[in-house]
C-alpha cells in the first residue's frame, strides 16, 4: 500500500496537491492520509499528472511521503553542486555551462519563472513551452534514487525536461523528423521509461536560451586548427561563450561517452565540470586536452 500523509491545520483551507486535484484540510493534530494506491497502475492513472514519470517506490525506507507540505523547496533560481544520478550528463552538462557564464546565469534565472508551496514553473524559451510541477511530484522525485541530488533548481529543470520530453515522445513526434531534436521541438534519444536517457548539451541550452549551439569536431590525430580556435574563443572572452566537450578516450580519469562543461581556459589548463559531481572542478594540461578531445560544443550567447 502506498500512502501519502500531510499534517491538519488550525485553519480550513484547500491546498493544491497535482494539477487536477485539491485536498481539504480540518482542525486536528492527526495525519491523514491524502490517498492510497496499491498498484503503481493506479497511482499513476489516478494521482500523477499524466507525462511525469516519478517511482514513488524508490523512496528509500517507507513507501510514503512523509508531511511533504512542510517540506521547503530550496528554489533560489540559481545552480549550485550536484550529482548526477540519471543517464543525463548532457542536460546537468549543458545547464552548468550555462551556470558558468553571467549571461547564462540571468537566462536559468528566467527559465524558473515562478515557484510557491504548490508548485515550481519552468518556462523553456526556446520552444515556447510552461510546465508545472506540483511540490508532490518535486518531493517526490528529491527523495527518490533516480533523480539529481544537490541542488532544488537543477533538479526542477531536470524533472521539467522528463515531462517534455516524455510528451514528445507519447506524441510520436520524433516519427515526423527524420532528425529529431528538441531545437525543432523534437526529441532526440530517450524512451518512455526513461526519457532522458541521452542526448545533447545544444538541446537543453536551446530549451533555455532559444539560442543555437554550435559543434566542433577534432581529428581523429591530433588537434583541429578550429578546435584550438574555439578554446581561444573562451580563453579571451570567456563570459561570452558557454562550452562543453567529450572525449575520444578514457584517460587521466576522464569517461568517453560522457560530457563535461568547459568552465574555464587559461594558457595552461583547461578547468572542466564532470556532472558526476560538479563540486569537483577537474583541470587539464591544455596540450593533453587538445590530444583527447574528441568534440567541443559552444553556445554564442551575445549573438542573437
Amino acid at each position: 500500500m502506498f500512502s501519502v500523509y500531510t499534517n491538519s491545520t488550525n485553519q480550513v483551507g484547500k491546498t493544491a496537491v497535482s494539477a487536477n486535484t485539491q485536498i481539504s484540510q480540518q482542525k486536528s493534530t492527526k495525519k491523514i492520509p491524502i490517498f492510497n494506491f496499491k498498484t503503481s497502475q493506479e497511482k499513476f492513472q489516478d494521482f500523477m499528472p499524466k507525462f511525469y514519470t516519478v517511482d514513488f517506490d524508490s523512496i528509500d525506507g517507507i513507501k510514503y511521503i512523509t508531511d511533504y507540505l512542510d517540506k521547503p523547496i530550496s528554489i533560489d533560481r540559481k545552480i549550485d553542486a550536484t550529482t548526477q544520478v540519471k543517464n543525463d550528463c548532457w542536460l546537468l552538462t549543458g545547464i552548468n555551462a550555462l551556470s558558468s557564464t553571467t549571461v547564462g546565469k540571468e537566462y536559468i534565472k528566467k527559465a524558473i519563472i515562478h515557484h510557491n508551496s504548490d508548485n515550481i514553473t519552468i518556462h523553456f524559451r526556446g520552444t515556447n513551452t510552461t510546465i508545472n510541477i506540483p511540490q508532490i511530484v518535486f518531493e517526490g522525485a528529491k527523495q527518490s534514487n533516480y533523480y539529481v541530488k544537490g541542488d532544488d533548481d537543477m533538479l526542477a529543470i531536470e524533472i521539467a525536461t522528463e515531462y517534455y520530453k516524455k510528451m514528445l515522445i507519447t506524441n510520436n513526434e520524433a516519427a515526423k523528423n527524420p532528425g529529431p531534436n528538441v531545437i525543432t521541438g523534437k526529441h532526440s534519444s530517450g524512451n518512455l521509461k526513461d526519457p532522458l536517457a541521452g542526448g545533447f548539451s545544444s538541446d537543453i541550452m536551446f530549451l533555455i536560451t532559444g539560442k543555437r549551439s554550435q559543434t566542433i569536431f577534432n581529428n581523429k590525430d591530433g588537434c583541429s586548427k578550429q578546435i584550438k580556435e574555439t578554446i581561444d574563443k573562451k580563453l579571451k572572452t570567456p563570459d561570452q561563450y558557454a562550452m562543453t566537450c567529450n572525449f575520444k578516450e578514457a584517460k587521466n580519469g576522464l569517461y568517453i561517452h560522457h560530457a563535461y562543461t568547459i568552465k574555464s581556459v587559461d594558457k595552461d589548463f583547461i578547468t572542466l565540470i564532470n556532472p558526476h559531481n560538479s563540486a569537483k572542478e577537474e583541470k587539464i594540461p591544455i596540450n593533453e586536452f587538445y590530444e583527447n578531445v574528441a568534440s567541443v560544443t559552444l553556445l554564442d550567447l551575445n549573438k542573437c
